[in-house]
């Protein structure tokens, strides 16, 4: 029988690499898990089988078997441990603990959003899961919810990481196979990865940012349609603020998910033990327990050259570094390359550029300059700001419609995960277009464009804030007053040339 074969046929009561299968648990993207029981000791475990068509390739092979190796001797409170790993029928397989309870993913499914505190306290049991991984050279590369397994009653759960070891030894030194195939899931994936380039401890630390998000407000930060979309908003978005999502969550929080997921990995933490605990201080006022250092050794160790020009590794907070003016992205096909072509090239060096006065002079900007110095960007002709900024727009329109459909009463009802994305979409929307740098012929209309679209912004925040307190009227009213300055942004971008921007069918106006 081939391997695929007998992959797929493991019913209960069959018996692989003298493991008793007892019941199928789950199966993901890079294989499938057991319920199992190991004879003589009649232990119960999770077996988990690599797909056949993830480790066809003799690299893999041989990495597996080292780095199992390696994982099995991680011996720590929050890393699941692993008893034993192999290979049967042209299959490899691990053997792990069995933790009875759900998956941090499916409790958060189940409850939209953790509490601020418990959130908070299942980071920092993660990032101290990982900062062991790291200290054995490994990095986990797949950090999300779902490789995360809690134990205990609720409120007061064990959090252990598990699945660790298989995207990375699929992947190599970047998130792409030989095949093209990324690895790794796109809604916590750190820029590098995206690019291809040399992988440290960091990117877990960037996933464990994008993890603390989803664990505040319910969402991931850049919720996109489509891949390439996705892969983009990770390589040029500015991190959202948590705060913006949940009024319960404090503004210290913003700063700690900003850090976490900055674009460089030297403006991150230097370990993710150094982020849980920095998310704990911003909850309590005192300082973190512990100095910031870096843990790391191995493959997982962090580069002695990180440290963006104009920046000190010893910053305790995240300075803007530079970002790339048209990030490369490899490895996703044939369509995949299309599709984020056209975005890069529609959108990609805008982000990052500084915005200009009325009178169309530069003014100061918060946003990292596209090289190393501090030179800006020439002003954009009229044709590609246009085009710019009705890419921004469509975007933003795409969003909205996806949000409708998903909330279809929610402009009636002022739910809270309704009103909670409008600003997500404002937010960014408002970014990215302050972001442009407009020619000075139309600067002074340009700047009361954006000036009217952070009007937008405001109402939806508002509107937010009125849903949390179920307070329909008034969530009504804000939105009302969105779309009672409709007609004036659409005039306007009429006479700047925009057709999206000014089109009277985009529902977030």
């Amino acid at each position: 029988m081939e391997a695929s074969q007998r992959w797929a046929a493991l019913a209960p009561g069959a018996v692989f690499a003298r493991y008793r299968i007892e019941r199928r648990l789950g199966r993901g993207g890079m294989g499938i898990v057991y319920e199992a029981t190991e004879p003589g000791l009649e232990r119960r475990v999770a077996l988990k089988l690599i797909a056949p068509e993830a480790a066809a390739d003799d690299v893999f092979r041989r990495r597996f078997e080292h780095e199992s190796r390696i994982a099995a001797s991680v011996e720590h409170p929050n890393v699941v441990p692993i008893y034993a790993a192999g290979e049967g029928d042209g299959i490899p397989w691990i053997a792990m603990r069995l933790v009875s309870g759900s998956d941090l993913g499916r409790r958060v499914l189940a409850e939209d959003r953790l509490g601020v505190e418990e959130a908070v306290r299942i980071v920092a049991q993660v990032a101290a899961g990982l900062d062991a991984l790291h200290a054995a050279g490994l990095v986990h590369r797949d950090v999300k919810p779902a490789n995360v397994l809690l134990s205990g009653r609720p409120g007061a759960e064990h959090a252990y990481l598990t699945d660790f070891g298989v995207a990375r030894n699929v992947a190599g030194t970047s998130g792409l196979t030989k095949t093209g195939r990324f690895v790794g899931t796109l809604d916590y994936v750190a820029p590098e990865q995206i690019r291809g380039g040399e992988i440290d401890a960091r990117v877990d630390v960037y996933a464990l940012g994008c993890m603390l998000f989803k664990l505040l407000t319910g969402e991931v930060p850049f919720p996109r349609e489509g891949e390439a979309a996705k892969l983009y908003a990770h390589l040029n978005d500015e991190p959202p603020s948590p705060s913006l999502f949940a009024a319960q969550v404090p503004a210290a929080l913003d700063r700690v998910v900003a850090r976490a997921m900055a674009k460089h990995p030297g403006n991150r933490y230097p370990s993710a033990g150094d982020m849980g605990r920095a998310a704990a201080a911003a909850l309590s006022g005192a300082p973190p327990a512990e100095p910031e250092r870096t843990v790391a050794t191995g493959a997982a160790a962090v580069p002695t050259r990180e440290v963006p020009r104009g920046e000190t590794p010893t910053s305790t907070a995240p300075a803007p570094g530079p970002r790339p003016r048209m990030p490369l992205i490899a490895g996703l096909g044939a369509a995949g390359i299309a599709a984020v072509a056209a975005i890069v090239v529609v959108a990609g060096s805008g982000d990052g550029s500084g915005d200009r006065s009325a009178d169309g002079s530069a003014r100061p900007t918060a946003k990292g300059s596209v090289d190393a110095g501090n030179a800006r960007p020439e002003p954009l002709s009229r044709d590609e700001l246009v085009r710019r900024s009705d890419d921004i727009c469509l975007d933003s329109q795409n969003q909205f419609v996806h949000v409708s459909q998903r909330f279809p009463t929610g402009e009636e009802e002022a739910t809270v995960p309704f009103a909670r994305r409008l600003v997500q979409i404002s937010t960014e929307q408002l970014n990215r277009l302050e972001s442009l740098t407009p020619p000075p012929g139309i600067a002074s209309e340009f700047d009361r464009y954006v000036e009217l679209r952070r009007a937008v912004n405001r109402y939806d925040k508002n509107a937010l804030a009125a849903a949390a307190q179920d307070d329909v009227e008034e969530f009504r009213r804000w939105r009302e007053a969105n779309f009672a300055e409709g007609p004036e942004r659409f005039d306007l971008g009429r006479r700047i040339g925009f057709e999206i921007c000014s089109a009277v069918r985009n529902p977030q106006g």
